[in-house]
């Protein structure tokens, strides 16, 4: 077979495969512009014979190529697969693919797979030409989605997983370490993006934290408090907020880029407990002790809570209402707002005894912990994208793809406090082999920094503290690009961004109550954030945002009333000219988020023009 002629523009040979007695087989990747030209190539072929000046015929166009053909036929799963031939998934019921993707039509291949059974993950590895990603499904739905979707140049077995990463001899971890490090630009000193972390400190041993954390830049609410991480936790915390997953920032060959620093104050004794009435107190002090340091920006990323106050059925508790003091500007030695996250706290794995994880999560004895019900902070919760464990490992995850990670929390209070969680990230899976309770697997979690380096460079770090870490990152990332708005515009953008997943959606009826939400609301918040959505408005929508102050309550003059409204703010709204004028709608299609005021002018008047408020 002549193969030249099968690798050019829009055309890519991907494998050739020779087998003794049998014709060569050859698996190309063609766009649609690619497709065309090959039908060009065979069409001319069948064209009329050119002739020369002599009048003889000369040999048709494209002879080497089409004469070698044979056949040509849609490649199957198998003429795809790019790992070892004994390692194609032959068991029926969904198995995870490794998808290779083509960049140009990745987006379209991403928001429509799921149309055919097919559930890509969030996490993604870019390589110059292809983008890649895990999706669960199928060998009929993943063919399916193939076959109409287009845009797949291979598919292989997953790679390298956490638990790769988690069990590697130390020297192959510090190779991995060197290779990131080497590739990875970090923000300077003077960048004014930073990451807080009040927990346990950080230790800066990691060559991957080191860069980004100065030693200046590690504090604790006690004088007599060390600075170093002894447990490990605030480490895990540090490696997500700088690099996500770090499974994903190993394995991609490109440069990375940390466009933040970290910040750490301990508010966790290495021994014993900090007193229950003091734990408002010690976190104002562990806030107090970064700002004291430097003018900054600062995310705030609060990953420890307090069974003790549960249940508290939403209302407010002396740490919750500290963190809305510190919040809103009210608390502090500085008296400035401040953008703070909060984990929703972890269930216990003991309390799971079988049947519909869900029920547990629901339960009133699973809800949120305190200070993570507080009305200014975002209350981080999780879900998962973790749900293949290891071939050959026994048992069967708890949690399904793009479901309520089995480790959160959820509000299970009256509706006149505050939704809570605000939205959910990715927090790990759990795993049952046998009778319960379930089991943590490393596979099942997202990878992160080890705070014994170098005795370990990698662990693993699940449940909404990780949740808490990938949120501030992402948050973070998004007020460098805005860095002018206020805390709570950041965190208005930030929340309405998020969206339900399928997974979530399937829960309720194609046509759902108010009742029938509140289930997502409790257990999801509004979902999961999409950073491009929050980074820039949609094509056809504008995002107002407004900040300003208002006092909108008084007190009355009568003795024992009611307090009773003050001021009011009208704002004019950037209405497009030329003429256009009212009708104008409300849309219906984000009914379900209160967050969202769509208002929309009717399509018959001229071109749409939706804008999208944000209530800070």
């Amino acid at each position: 077979m002549v193969t030249k002629s099968l690798n050019a523009s829009g055309l890519t040979l991907l494998k050739v495969e020779k087998q003794p007695g049998a014709p060569v087989e050859a698996t190309v990747f063609a766009t649609e512009k690619g497709l065309e030209k090959l039908r060009k190539k065979i069409e001319d072929f069948g064209g009329d014979l050119p002739v020369n000046e002599d009048g003889s015929f000369k040999p048709p166009k494209n002879a080497d190529l089409v004469q070698s053909i044979g056949a040509i036929s849609e490649a199957g799963l198998r003429a795809l697969w790019r790992s070892p031939e004994d390692r194609f998934p032959t068991e029926a019921g969904k198995k995870a693919w490794e998808v290779w993707l083509d960049k140009s039509t990745a987006p379209d291949f991403i928001a429509a797979a799921a149309d055919y059974g097919v559930a890509v993950g969030t996490d993604k590895l870019e390589f110059p030409e292809d983008l890649v990603v895990i999706a669960v499904a199928t060998a009929v739905e993943l063919a399916a989605a193939i076959r109409n979707l287009g845009g797949v140049r291979a598919l292989a077995t997953p790679t390298r997983t956490a638990d790769d990463f988690d069990a590697m001899p130390i020297e192959e971890q510090h190779e991995w370490v060197d290779d990131l490090v080497g590739r990875t630009t970090f923000a300077a000193p003077a960048n004014p993006n930073y990451i807080t972390l009040p927990d346990r400190c950080v230790s800066r041993a990691h060559p991957l934290i080191q860069p980004a954390l100065a030693a200046a830049d590690r504090h604790a609410a006690e004088a007599a408090w060390d600075v170093n991480d002894f447990v490990g936790h605030g480490t895990q915390l540090a490696g997500l907020a700088l690099f996500g997953d770090l499974s994903i920032a190993l394995q991609t060959t490109l440069p990375v880029a940390v466009g933040h620093r970290l910040e750490s104050s301990k508010i966790i004794p290495d021994a014993g407990h900090n007193p229950h009435h003091l734990l408002g107190a010690v976190t104002r002090k562990g806030i107090d002790m970064a700002e004291a340091a430097a003018e900054r920006q600062r995310t705030f990323c609060l990953a420890t809570t307090t069974e003790h106050d549960t249940p508290h059925d939403g209302a407010p508790t002396s740490w919750s209402s500290e963190i809305d003091q510190l919040a809103s500007g009210a608390s502090g030695l500085e008296k400035r707002q401040r953008l703070l996250l909060v984990s929703a706290g972890n269930s216990d794995q003991n309390a799971f005894t079988g049947g519909d994880y869900l029920a547990v999560s629901d339960h009133p004895d699973n809800e949120l912990e305190s200070p993570s019900q507080a009305w200014n902070a975002i209350c981080v919760g999780a879900y998962t994208q973790k749900v293949t464990l290891p071939p050959g490992e026994p048992g069967a995850c708890v949690a399904p793809l793009g479901d309520l990670a089995p480790s959160s929390r959820t509000a299970s209070w009256q509706s006149y406090w505050p939704i809570k969680p605000d939205v959910v990230y990715e927090g790990g899976n759990w795993f049952l082999h046998g009778a319960p309770p379930p089991m943590k697997h490393p596979a099942l979690a997202p990878l992160t920094t080890d705070h014994q380096y170098p005795q370990r460079a990698f662990t693993s770090c699940g449940e909404t503290s990780a949740a808490t870490a990938l949120a501030s990152r992402d948050i973070t990332t998004l007020w460098s690009d805005y860095p002018k708005l206020w805390p709570e515009t950041v965190r208005a953008i930030f929340v309405s961004s998020a969206r339900w997943t399928n997974r979530m959606l399937a829960h309720v009826p194609a046509q759902p109550s108010k009742t029938d939400l509140g289930i997502l609301f409790r257990r999801y918040g509004y979902g999961v954030p999409d950073m491009e959505r929050a980074r820039r408005s949609a094509s056809n929508a504008l995002t107002l945002i407004v900040e300003d102050t208002i006092k909108p309550y008084k007190k009355s003059a009568r003795k024992h009333s009611e307090h009773i409204h003050n001021e009011l703010k009208l704002f004019e709204l950037p209405w497009p000219g030329q003429g256009i004028a009212p009708p104008w709608y409300c849309s219906g299609n984000n009914a379900h988020q209160p967050q969202h005021v769509h208002v929309a002018q009717p399509v018959r008047t001229g071109p749409r023009i939706e804008i999208s408020l944000c209530l800070a």
